[in-house]
């Protein structure tokens, strides 16, 4: 069983980014464009709750289906695994750090991480204190 804390989905070179550019002549998508923009933006600390928590959600849903023979084909399909979450790599540093962990240097913000579930209750606990006192 693989019990890495962060497991590497994707993480872009500039030699990459720069094919990947000129094969669609510099022109992507809006959404496909929004999307990265969003993923590369440091959220305040509701937002990254909120992400978290959805996530979190996403993992448990997950480990549920994954109990019956056509749970464990759907994830395989849909990427889901019930023990890793997907973050970008803004998103990763900004959990490492409310845990008190220092983030690895390979960690980049246009990146695709998973993290170990066992990580995301010690994030959120630390979040809501901060939450709390924005409110």
């Amino acid at each position: 069983m693989d019990q890495r804390a962060i497991r590497i989905v994707s993480s872009p070179s500039p030699a990459i980014e720069a094919a990947a550019g000129a094969t669609v002549s510099g022109v992507s998508s809006v959404f496909s464009g929004l999307s990265k923009a969003v993923d590369r933006y440091p959220h305040d600390p509701s937002g990254l709750y909120h992400i978290l928590a959805f996530r979190r959600a996403v993992a448990r849903q997950a480990a549920w289906m994954s109990c019956w023979f056509g749970g464990r084909l759907y994830n395989r399909f849909s990427g889901e695994v019930p023990e890793y979450i997907p973050l970008s790599g803004t998103h990763l540093r900004q959990t490492l750090e409310l845990i008190g962990l220092t983030a690895p240097a390979f960690i980049v913000p246009s990146g695709s991480y998973e993290l170990r579930m066992n990580y995301v209750p010690c994030a959120m606990e630390a979040l809501a204190p901060q939450i709390a006192h924005q409110n």
